[in-house]
């Protein structure tokens, strides 16, 4: 239970004071607008006017607007270019991308004609959907003062060797990074890097992310009078997300005696699946004005996540000349996540034959997520590092309001989109305030979209770019003397290219 404890510390209030590492709470509770190209064209804010696959995860009702049954497909890909640099070195930035290839939506509609004279159509859709996606890769290098044997030392004092973590402090332990000096009192260690404090250190890190969620979607929807449309979507999302870390450190000036270098690696993977239900509606006031609005409950998650380290130590004195390498047993925690409530408002307006102009503002609680730790373990500890992290998730995090506006020009068979979507900051006032220089955390993100579409009898095709710029930090460790010199700056530009084809039939 040890090991498993840390670890779940590790994920909880460790990574929550990196502001580019978000919490587990938050990082599986946003999510992007993706689905069709035409639905990414104008912003996410096709809710209200309907007849696209898309609006089976924001408004379902936007179903029951299909006049015939249809087949889409939507294959992407995704480009996150990261620049990552290290507060304090002379260094300068260093680039890593990350390029995937991903299944935004693939689906049916099945529309029918209602058997009753006021339901004018009653459709079916099924499909999946690609909601959120995780792929980035990191990279800094550079020189500063200050060592992540700092880390270990300082969350070692007062814990007796046998205690220590089978995750970090435990290896750092174990290959002779920290060495005890006293161990008839409060346990204390001696580091080698206190040898010297002030020395330059070499810093490197590759982190490299992937995964994303799916949700499959069985959704109905009805069209009453042509005035009215009612729908409901059960949503099956399927997560996974994959982290791997490569830190390495090195004395290149021989500034510090005995030490060498270091290399500390982790590796985690998170998967699992959860259900929700989301339900729409749409009041077709005229021919040109449509408003509507739609309730997604939470999504119960149940996930497991598989975690192990390595850390290798390489010093040299009289009794030594080589590294010194420990790892952790691979360990697998089962848990429950619950997101917070969805609710949307949308609003669009058909401009007679040439096109139409949409907007949706979406409101969540952040700070309503919560982690359910009890599942396989309901002992003391576990409910109170449960209630202690549940309770800084309340305190992090805030409720926020994104906006979605779009517009689709129509000429002939051809369509032209464009759209913006502005994402409020999930992090609460006190948390900026206490944190002023974490980078981003305050910001209201913004993303661009640009649209083509063709339009024929049975035919159509979509293309779609999105992009967005976003400032962060990374914390590779957290000492309290040390924090300017341990900071990494990130700057992400995310692109977004993905087509369409569709079949009506």
């Amino acid at each position: 239970m040890k090991r498993l404890l840390f670890h779940l510390i590790l994920l909880g209030t460790w990574t929550m004071a990196q502001a580019q590492v978000p919490a587990d709470a938050l990082r599986f509770s946003q999510y992007e607008v993706l689905g069709t190209a035409r639905n990414v064209g104008v912003g996410g804010s096709i809710g209200a006017l309907g007849a696209d696959f898309s609006v089976l995860s924001s408004n379902p009702a936007g179903l029951a607007t299909f006049r015939r049954s249809e087949f889409t497909v939507t294959p992407s890909f995704f480009l996150n270019n990261t620049d990552g640099t290290l507060d304090g070195s002379n260094t300068g930035a260093t680039n890593k991308n990350k390029l995937a290839f991903n299944i935004n939506n693939i689906g049916f509609v099945i529309s029918k004609v209602g058997k009753n004279p006021n339901w004018k159509t009653t459709n079916l859709g099924i499909g999946i959907s690609r909601i959120a996606n995780f792929q980035q890769n990191i990279n800094y290098n550079g020189a500063t003062r200050g060592s992540y044997i700092d880390f270990f030392q300082e969350a070692s004092n007062g814990v007796a060797p046998q205690d220590l973590s089978n995750f970090n402090t435990g290896l750092a332990f174990d290959s002779e990074a920290l060495y005890e000096y006293d161990a008839n009192s409060t346990p204390s260690y001696f580091t080698d890097v206190e040898l010297n404090e002030n020395a330059l250190l070499t810093k490197t890190e590759t982190i490299k992310r992937g995964g994303g969620i799916n949700e499959l979607s069985l959704s109905y929807a009805g069209n009453f009078k042509e005035r009215l449309m009612i729908g409901g979507s059960i949503g099956f999302p399927f997560l996974s997300y994959r982290e791997e870390k490569v830190y390495t450190e090195a004395d290149e000036a021989d500034d510090i005696p005995f030490y060498r270098d270091l290399q500390f690696d982790e590796n985690l993977s998170t998967s699992g699946s959860g259900i929700n239900l989301k339900l729409g509606v749409i009041l077709r006031i005229n021919q040109m004005i449509r408003i509507g609005g739609a309730v997604h409950t939470p999504t119960n998650f149940t996930l497991t996540d598989t975690y192990s380290t390595k850390f290798l130590y390489d010093y040299v004195n009289n009794e030594n000349d080589g590294p010194v390498e420990s790892s952790s047993e691979e360990s697998t925690f089962q848990y429950n996540l619950k997101t917070p409530w969805r609710f949307m408002g949308n609003a669009g307006f058909i401009i007679k034959r040439a096109g139409f102009i949409s907007a949706e503002i979406e409101y969540l609680k952040y700070n309503s997520s919560n982690f359910d730790l009890t599942e396989n373990d309901n002992s003391f500890s576990t409910n109170e590092f449960q209630a202690d992290l549940n309770n800084q998730i309340a305190n992090i995090y805030q409720s926020a309001i994104n906006m979605r506006l779009g517009g689709e020009f129509a000429l002939k068979t051809l369509r032209f989109r464009a759209g913006v979507t502005l994402s409020g900051t999930p992090y609460a006032d006190s948390y900026i305030q206490r944190n002023p220089n974490i980078r981003g955390i305050g910001d209201t993100r913004t993303t661009y979209a640009l649209g083509f579409g063709i339009r024929k009898e049975r035919i159509f095709m979509d293309l779609a770019l999105r992009f967005a710029n976003q400032e962060g930090t990374y914390l590779p460790y957290t000492v309290t003397d040390f924090y300017p010199q341990n900071r990494v700056t990130t700057n992400s530009l995310q692109s977004h290219l993905m087509f369409t084809y569709g079949y009506k039939f």
